[in-house]
């Protein structure tokens, strides 16, 4: 947050008096919006974060040997996961852009938000949509396996 720093030294050279008070708003409106900024960032990198460790896990999952099931069924669990994994950061994604939004919004970024926010939540729904689908073809499996079991 060096552009804090600026702010509150360019701040404490104002005169006294309306230009003090001017001066006041000017710093606190920087410290959200720097606040605003370092917020987004964080929020960005939790995304990342998760999107790395369910690529990670994915990977992982298709090269491993432990269980032996088959192609399709293997398949059909790490897109589950990954799909999972993907909505949650384009969440995460979506509230960064948000809360960069938030402080002293101009109609430009309020009108890229919108088309930002409408982008993701038509993508989420579309990827929460495959993921039930998805989950509800592992159960038919795995039930219909537990069945095939039993009657062995």
């Amino acid at each position: 947050m060096p552009f804090l720093y600026l702010a509150i030294a360019n701040t404490t050279t104002e005169t006294k008096g309306e230009n003090s008070i001017i001066g006041l708003n000017h710093l606190a409106e920087e410290v959200l919006l720097q606040t605003a900024i370092f917020l987004k960032v964080i929020i960005e990198s939790i995304a990342l974060l998760i999107l790395a460790l369910a690529i990670i896990k994915a990977v992982r999952q298709l090269l491993s040997h432990k269980r032996k099931m088959d192609r399709e069924e293997k398949l059909c669990h790490v897109r589950l996961d990954l799909g999972t994994a993907l909505a949650l950061s384009l969440e995460f994604l979506l509230a960064a852009d948000i809360a960069a939004t938030a402080v002293s919004p101009s109609w430009d970024a309020v009108g890229k938000l919108a088309a930002i926010s409408a982008i993701r939540t038509f993508l989420n729904f579309f990827l929460e949509k495959e993921v039930r689908a998805l989950a509800k073809e592992n159960i038919k499996k795995s039930s219909r396996t537990t069945a095939e079991k039993r009657r062995l």
